[in-house]
């Protein structure tokens, strides 16, 4: 049966198809099952590590709608989507002569200045920012027209370049982030092994400490706090002093087009 993902509706012939190849990727070890409060769900499923899916990676099948006259998918990665329908499971097992290039991003929930792309062959971080002006209101380029989506797909880009990779000689693991998403997709239409995971270890590490910097050089105050080190109960304190602190010494440089902060 011929499955299209991107539909907005599905009859329950194809609901029922979709369910049992997942059910079969559970039963093979490659997926599991979510337990979710949620009446209108009719299946969750989330990736296994070591079978080569970030437990990130998830896909929700949602129950009939009358209204829709169909159900519904909502899904992280659709390309392992489609890999675990058609039983592709080799898919998932990373090509061992390819040099491994990791992507992760850093700042998006920081109200001030603008985010940082970061890649990584383990043994050296190159960085680069997309501009706070690209996160603001009433600007040509601002947040609305999400044109720092296609910035920071560039910038991605030209560092994946500048480690001189190749479809042929590097594969790529890159951050689930709703702003990796295009560049995700750029790299795979260019013919990259690309898997979507939750990025730890020394690019998170040093990417961090790069932001912080950067920070630190921007508005001359050492504001930047990392969220995943923190007591949660804390982050909206943090994230208050540092708009309130942008607002008296460096308006130009908060992020205005969040619906938060305008």
């Amino acid at each position: 049966m011929q499955i299209d993902l991107t539909m907005n509706v599905y009859p329950p012939k194809k609901i029922d198809y979709i369910i049992a190849k997942l059910n079969k990727a559970m039963e093979k070890g490659f997926i599991t099952s979510r337990s979710e409060n949620n009446n209108h769900l009719l299946a969750s499923y989330k990736g296994v590590e070591n079978k080569g899916i970030s437990p990130k990676w998830n896909v929700k099948i949602y129950s009939y709608n009358t209204r829709k006259k169909g159900h519904s998918i909502t899904c992280i990665d659709d390309f392992v989507l489609y890999k675990l329908i058609e039983e592709d499971y080799e898919s998932f097992e990373p090509p061992p002569e390819l040099i491994l290039l990791r992507i992760d991003d850093a700042g998006w929930g920081f109200p001030l200045c603008g985010i940082m792309v970061g890649v990584s062959d383990e043994q050296e971080v190159k960085t680069a920012v997309v501009p706070v002006e690209y996160f603001r209101s009433g600007l040509k380029n601002g947040f609305h027209t999400k044109g720092y989506l296609k910035k920071y797909s560039s910038l991605g880009l030209e560092l994946v370049r500048e480690f001189g990779a190749t479809p042929e000689t590097h594969r790529i693991e890159i951050c689930t982030g709703y702003v990796n998403q295009p560049l995700k997709e750029k790299l795979r239409h260019l013919g990259y092994n690309v898997r979507v995971v939750e990025i730890k270890g020394m690019l998170q590490d040093e990417l961090e400490k790069c932001f912080k910097e950067y920070v630190h050089e921007t508005v001359g105050a050492d504001l930047y706090y990392d969220p995943k080190d923190m007591d949660r109960a804390k982050i909206p304190k943090k994230y208050w002093d540092c708009l309130k602190y942008g607002k008296k010494h460096c308006p130009h440089l908060i992020k205005t087009g969040w619906d938060s902060i305008k």
